[in-house]
């Protein structure tokens, strides 16, 4: 192999092809909702720098211990390394939170301040996502909480198996360093008090979030014993159900029902049922979830209805139920005569949320042009990385609307002598977390998953294939050789003809098996698993390696 080039300096661009390119072949970044730099930090763990790694992280997403472990893992579904014929994909969102729990420091920023102020009202996901990037920007920022703690749904709608309080306020107090003001036991509502505070801040951002049930006109609802999925969630972490629960049944498909069935566990019911609509394969909760229910016994009643609930001396003692028929589609019909019912002693319905209505009048809102919405407020229930991402974006417009500064998005070219990946890795199997044994579940705020140890943290960091890394082949300098298609692992160098870009970037071309029709050698970075074969084959270095990575910063 001849002697490589030596890198060249980094390359700025806002060429739509470069961006388009990240989409492409970055899938777990583009699948992100806050679009968080997930090759680059998995790089850093395998580099053993864990302070970068959670740096990367805190940057990007903001609270990295909490979504390492409660992020709904959008990257993982678009993991190369979890297609067809590649294995299992990585687990990101477990090395995130390695990236916390090995390298998390307080963050040494210079802000200068603007002399503007900001309040946020809520302290969930978005608002502290929203105050975390106004802070910085340089706006004296003030957080109202109506509860007594901050982290909204984190810190009261999620059980401490999953996200022990010590985790929360450790995030939230990273955003606190920055000089954010927060005020707790506080309730912001009413179109008065918002045009109050609107007069008194610069700006208003409302990130209420999700607070209210979406509620159900049922027969016996008002019954002691039954629950919505945030009520009964909030009062088991609370200690405030005061009576023995022994047979439970959760009604709902998503991730609140499948917190609700493993709370109601360490609370000691005896038989715990989730009961849905559909079938188990159209449950939104993802696999990994229904399968922890799975392992503490948890079971299952698909295609059915509530019809009614059961009261005996105005408590709950049984479940009206029908059994549905699936239609076509995400379509079902009640079979007649198919009712039945089932003893229990609590009934969840974990069926999603709303915002609070009281907070603000739609007619109202425009009346305040510097009011903001952020997050599940604005949006309608979605996920913690969701509603961070749209916390971000509220950010962004209240910046230029008090500013008059957009932001512009660019993409950083480094070329790169290499990526560190050998081939032996792509065989390394995903490793598993280690999780708390069975017989200590019962502890409501004993934490499941236990991490990754440094060592299982670097093996699963190997299986990255580090999408960012972009190679390419300069048909200036290529000899046709076919080195490069021999050595290459899988299907992704290809002889090319008929070459064309189209306007969005994308590189449309026809592979041949002819000599004579051939224009280029072709690397397919969709396909490409960066093992680096062809680099270290090619004899006359035409081939070259760019990491890409995409930045934002306000337009000049």
């Amino acid at each position: 192999m001849a002697d490589q080039v030596l890198p060249e300096q980094p390359i700025i661009s806002t060429d739509i092809i470069d961006r388009k390119w990240i989409d492409v072949n970055i899938p777990c970044k583009n699948a992100c909702p806050i679009r968080t730099d997930i090759p680059g930090y998995i790089q850093a763990i395998m580099d053993g720098d864990y302070e970068k790694a959670y740096l990367i992280n805190r940057r990007d997403n903001v609270l990295p211990s909490i979504l390492g472990r409660v992020c709904h893992r959008p990257c993982e579904s678009a993991c190369r390394h979890g297609r067809d014929g590649y294995g299992d994909p990585v687990s990101i969102c477990f090395l995130k939170r390695s990236a916390a729990d090995y390298g998390m420091k307080p963050l040494d920023i210079e802000i200068t301040p603007n002399g503007k102020t900001v309040a946020v009202i809520g302290s969930g996901p978005s608002g502290l996502t929203a105050a975390n990037d106004l802070a910085q920007l340089g706006y004296a920022v003030t957080v109202f909480e109506q509860f007594d703690e901050p982290g909204g749904m984190l810190r009261y709608g999620l059980p401490e198996f999953r996200l022990p309080v010590d985790i929360v306020h450790q995030d939230v107090q990273s955003i606190l360093d920055f000089g954010v003001e927060l005020k707790t036991g506080i309730r912001v509502a009413g179109n008065d008090k918002l045009k109050q505070l609107a007069g008194e801040f610069d700006a208003v951002v409302v990130a209420g979030g999700c607070m209210a049930p979406k509620t159900l006109d049922l027969p016996g609802i008002e019954a002691k014993g039954s629950f919505y999925g945030l009520e009964f969630m909030m009062a088991g972490n609370l200690g405030e159900i005061d009576y023995p629960i022994r047979n439970v049944v959760v009604i709902g498909g998503g991730f609140t029902a499948v917190d609700c069935a493993r709370l109601a566990f360490r609370l000691g019911a005896e038989k715990i049922t989730v009961a849905f609509l559909y079938t188990k394969e159209m449950m939104s909760a993802g696999a990994h979830e229904i399968e922890a229910m799975e392992a503490e016994g948890v079971e299952f009643a698909f295609l059915v209805t509530p019809n009614a609930i059961v009261e005996k001396n105005g408590r709950v003692s049984g479940l009206r139920m029908l059994r549905n028929e699936l239609l076509q589609g995400r379509s079902i019909k009640t079979i007649p005569d198919s009712d039945f019912v089932i003893d229990v002693d609590t009934v969840v319905f974990a069926i999603g949320q709303k915002g609070e209505s009281d907070v603000i009048e739609d007619d109202e809102r425009q009346k305040i042009p510097n009011l903001f919405l952020a997050g599940d407020f604005r949006n309608g229930a979605s996920t913690v990385i969701e509603a961070a991402a749209d916390g971000r974006k509220t950010a962004r417009e209240v910046h230029t609307f008090l500013s008059g500064k957009e932001f512009q998005e660019y993409v950083r070219i480094e070329p790169a002598a290499g990526t560190g990946r050998k081939r032996e890795f792509d065989f390394i199997p995903r490793q598993p977390m280690d999780e708390l044994p069975l017989r200590e579940r019962r502890d409501k705020t004993k934490e499941v998953e236990l991490g990754f140890s440094q060592e299982r943290a670097l093996i699963e960091s190997r299986r990255c294939y580090l999408c960012h890394y972009n190679f390419q082949i300069d048909i200036s300098r290529c000899i046709y050789c076919m080195a490069c298609i021999d050595v290459m692992p899988v299907d992704c160098i290809k002889m090319a003809t008929n070459i064309e870009i189209a306007d969005d970037g994308n590189l449309i071309y026809q592979e041949t098996k002819e000599w004579s029709e051939v224009q280029a050698i072709v690397i397919d970075n969709n396909k490409c698993i960066r093992c680096g074969n062809c680099y270290r084959a090619c004899p006359v270095n035409c081939i070259t390696i760019s990491k890409y990575s995409l930045e934002i910063e306000e337009r000049v």
